[in-house]
This record gives C-alpha cells, sequence and structure tokens, in this order.
C-alpha cells in the first residue's frame, strides 16, 4: 500500500475539522463525566449503584454517544478504504471510543482515591460519630480472629477455562478487648474478696479466676447472697462471681452470644486452577487452598495496618456482608456493618500511577487517531467545503 501524498495545507484542514472535535469531545467527556461521579456519588453519596457500572460499564458507552453524533459526519469526510464486509468509519470509530475509555475509567479510579478524605480516630468506636470519608487511621482497637466469619465462593470463569476459589473473611474490630474487660475489671473490683468463685460450673479460687484472661472467658456474671446462700450457706453470704470460659462443654447447647462490633476487616484471599481438572483434583486443590489461606490468616498480623479503606458498594462488599451473615452472632440492632480494608502500604502512595497513566492513554489513543488523519486524504471536498461553510 502506498502511502498518499497529502499537502500541509488538507493535513492542517483534517485537524481543524476532525482532531480538534475529538479532543474536544474526549477532555469534555472525562472532565465532565469525572467530576459529577465525585460530586453525586463520592461527595454527596445521592445514589447508590454498583461501582462496577460508574467505574467501567458506563465509561465503556459513554463515549459513544458524542462519538456517533458530533464526530462520524466527520470522519465521512475521510477516503476510508472499504473492506470486504467492514465499515472503515466504525473502525476509525471504534479506536476513538477506546481512546477515550480507557482514561475516563483510569480516571474513575484516580479521583476515588485523590479525593478520599483521611479521618483520624482516637478510638475505633469514633467512625459512627465522625463524617463519613473514605480511610481511616485509630489508635485504639481490638481484632479478634477467633470470630471471624468467612464465606467461600467457588465459580466457573474465563469462558469455562478456570475455577476460580474466593475466600471472604470478615473479623470484627472492637474498642478493646472482647468480652470487654472493663465490664470483667469492675465484677473483679466490686465483688468482695470473699465472694465464692465459679468456672466452668465449678467451685474454684479467686487467684484463678484472676489469672484468667479476658478472651478466654465467654460470659462472667455476679450471684447475690440470696442465689448462693440456699445451698452453700454462709459460705455464700459474700455472693458469687460464675464465670462461663470459651473451652467450656455445655450440656445442651447454649444460647449463641451476640456481638456488635463496631467495624470488620475484609480479607480476601483467591485461587485459581484449570477447570479441565476432575472433581477429585478440584476438591483436593480446593482442601490445599484451605490449608495455606488458613495458615496465613492465623499467621498474619492485620493490626499492622497502615490505615483503613472503606470499600465501595459493589459485589465485594455484598460477599463480604453475606460473610457477616454467615453466623447467627451479631446483634439485630446492629444495623449495617462497616467493613473496611486493612492497607499496609503508606497513605501517599495510595494514588499509584493512576493520573500518569490516564494522561498516557489518552494520548496514545489521540496519537494513533492523528496518524489515520495524516495518512488518510479528504474525501469530498464539496462536503468539506459545507462544513467550513
Amino acid at each position: 500500500m502506498n502511502t498518499p501524498n497529502l499537502s500541509s495545507s488538507q493535513f492542517l484542514l483534517k485537524l481543524k475539522l476532525i482532531f480538534v472535535p475529538f479532543l474536544i469531545i474526549a477532555i469534555s467527556t472525562i472532565v465532565l463525566y469525572t467530576f459529577l461521579n465525585w460530586l453525586l456519588i463520592i461527595k454527596l453519596n445521592l445514589f447508590k449503584i454498583d461501582d462496577s457500572i460508574i467505574d467501567f460499564l458506563i465509561p465503556i458507552f459513554l463515549p459513544w454517544i458524542p462519538n456517533l453524533i458530533w464526530l462520524m459526519p466527520r470522519i465521512k469526510l475521510l477516503r476510508l478504504k472499504q473492506g470486504y464486509r467492514k465499515n472503515p468509519v466504525f473502525g476509525v470509530l471504534v479506536i476513538n471510543c477506546l481512546a477515550i475509555s480507557i482514561p475516563l475509567i483510569l480516571a474513575q479510579q484516580y479521583i476515588v482515591t485523590a479525593t478520599g478524605k483521611l479521618t483520624e480516630l482516637n478510638y475505633i468506636g469514633e467512625i459512627h460519630d465522625s463524617p463519613t470519608t473514605k480511610y481511616y487511621t485509630a489508635r485504639h482497637f481490638y481484632i479478634n480472629k477467633n470470630m471471624v466469619h468467612v464465606k467461600t465462593s467457588l465459580y466457573v470463569a474465563n469462558k469455562s477455562r478456570d475455577f476460580d476459589m474466593d475466600i471472604y473473611a470478615c473479623v470484627p474490630v472492637f474498642n478493646a478487648l472482647f468480652p470487654d474487660t472493663n465490664k470483667i475489671a469492675a465484677i473483679r473490683n466490686s465483688a468482695d474478696p470473699k465472694a465464692l468463685v465459679f468456672i466452668d460450673d465449678t467451685l474454684s479460687t479467686m487467684s484463678r479466676l484472676k489469672r484468667l484472661t479476658a478472651d478466654s472467658i465467654r460470659m462472667m456474671h455476679y450471684l447475690n447472697p440470696s442465689l448462693v446462700m440456699p445451698k452453700y450457706g454462709d459460705a455464700g453470704k459474700y455472693g458469687a462471681i460464675a464465670v462461663i470460659t470459651k473451652s467450656f462443654k455445655f450440656p445442651i447447647k447454649p444460647p449463641v452470644t451476640k456481638i456488635s462490633p463496631v467495624a470488620w476487616l475484609a480479607v480476601k484471599y483467591s485461587s485459581t486452577v484449570s477447570n479441565s481438572l476432575s472433581a477429585k483434583e478440584k476438591q483436593q486443590s480446593f482442601k490445599d487452598f484451605l490449608r495455606k489461606t488458613n495458615y496465613e490468616f492465623v499467621n498474619t498480623r492485620l493490626d499492622k495496618f497502615v490505615y483503613l479503606a472503606r470499600l465501595p458498594y459493589n459485589r465485594q462488599l455484598r460477599d463480604f456482608t453475606a460473610a457477616i451473615k454467615s453466623r447467627d452472632d451479631v446483634d439485630e440492632l446492629y444495623g449495617d456493618p462497616i467493613i473496611l480494608s486493612p492497607e499496609y502500604t503508606p497513605f501517599a502512595d495510595r494514588n499509584g500511577n493512576k493520573l500518569a497513566w490516564t494522561l498516557a492513554v489518552l494520548s496514545i489513543g489521540s496519537a494513533i487517531f492523528l496518524i489515520i488523519l495524516f495518512l488518510t486524504p479528504l474525501n469530498n471536498p464539496i462536503k468539506t467545503a459545507e462544513y467550513l461553510a
């Protein structure tokens, strides 16, 4: 194929008629949509829409509207080679729309992290009384990994080629050690030193009670002397402290201890194997995945996060919420859970290179379209004159 010999005047004409409108459409679409996303969704939170729609689906299809309305008639001014069963105008439109869609997607990811505010909390419980922000830090908190809630998801993906395994783990976060050490300490301090002590339905001593860690106690109650003396006589005139540890085996199933954590830490584990494996091989792969995940979960210091990020509204958030609801031990009055992702990198690095990639991809797409314009002559001088009129 021979490269057309185009005059500089004709190239400048194509810049004015086609390339400049393309740049106006691209920049206007990216700036306007990103601003509306920030104002309506991020700042004002007027709509609760899955972020995959906001950040991906709409940016994929939105550029087609201005391109079809304003740019396609101008592209038809070019003398594009008609291939067999191919529409060259549509091919150029695809390139133009991708040149806008990809940086538009990157811009949405950037605006979320760049405009997200960081709220510094003394106790994690202050999150309920603070304005809703994207990021948080907390000085005082307690993460109870023993109360983790888990949801497992197994599914076939990538056109049935992959067998994906996901584990969504939600770990409750409290203001302080749970069970409440303040309540336990109050019972210990207020009870008479001569009070009887029952640990796991067995008469024990105050010294053993003091050696128990709060994390090992399921429940603790103080019993008035009137409830103790009928059975123990004068020995029970100072009352008693009844303690049930987590290791105690109830003769009947005990009532579920309801918890009301301040928030939840979201931890996700994923693995993929070939879907062509037999059912037995998939089952073994899943067992290996569970074993590896459990080891990683037990040996990871979740409390060493740098900051916490509130999860956006999407399918992943719904999976973590399902993990929380998988066990009937969360207080019904607790309300919608606050689910946070622990982040271990510096807060200043949260944006990564999103802005640079946005500008770079837009520049590359514009350059490709500019090359197409340079290599393709104008088709109809009359129509061109009409646009100039």
